[in-house]
């Protein structure tokens, strides 16, 4: 009676192992069923954002490009194109900026043109930069020297910038010495220091002298 009352014990002992295994191979089962929804909604995810960034990356590169090619064909008239490419390199987007003329292979611009391309490139970049903010900043831009590596176009570089300023809607304020781009302002100040403080004449009009301590705390009011 022992003997069987001892394999009782057994069976017993194996049945409820066998149950609390069955138990955690249903719940390890369920898990496993929950990981494989979290990944199916994951790569789902990672889909979407790559979709909307690539959508995001397509409209990017139009508006740049079409935006910097017309800055550049408003001053040289040669068939130049600007291309925007977004390569995968060390598991991030990278972005190349190339300029393209003709038929001719893409190259980057500042290893193969002159500063005029350059100042014309750097300038729409920078308003398409400031058009994509959100919300945008003030609508003025700040411009110190523009154009100066334009030489003798840069009466063309100046009518790129009043027509793009005033096709986006900002106002620009230059500070120049190029007579070419005074030309072509709504409005012009002229400031001279004559050895003891700053003269500032809106052209056209009469010399305002300024207090040389005023000009150096900037209560200047243009």
């Amino acid at each position: 009676m022992e003997t069987v009352q001892y394999y009782r014990q057994q069976i017993n002992k194996k049945k409820a192992e066998k149950e609390l295994l069955e138990q955690q191979l249903l719940s390890r089962k369920k898990e496993i069923e929950g990981k494989k929804t979290q990944t199916e909604k994951i790569i789902k995810a990672r889909w979407v954002l790559s979709e909307v960034a690539r959508l995001t990356q397509e409209k990017f590169k139009g508006y740049v490009e079409s935006l910097v090619t017309m800055a550049i064909r408003s001053i040289f008239d040669r068939p130049y194109e600007f291309l925007v490419n977004f390569e995968i390199k060390r598991n991030k987007s990278e972005c190349y900026l190339k300029v393209k003329e003709g038929d001719w292979e893409p190259y980057v611009p500042k290893d193969e043109q002159g500063g005029g391309i350059i100042d014309i490139i750097s300038f729409a970049l920078r308003v398409v930069l400031w058009s994509l903010q959100k919300p945008r900043s003030r609508n003025v831009i700040i411009l110190d020297e523009p154009m100066k590596n334009m030489g003798d176009l840069i009466f063309l570089g100046g009518q790129m910038l009043r027509e793009i300023s005033h096709r986006l809607g900002f106002q620009l304020l230059i500070v120049t010495h190029e007579k070419e781009l005074v030309s072509i302002a709504d409005r012009a100040w002229e400031v001279k220091h004559n050895g003891i403080s700053s003269e500032v004449r809106l052209l056209g009009e009469s010399t305002q002298n300024v207090d040389p301590i005023k000009k150096k705390r900037g209560e200047i009011e243009l």
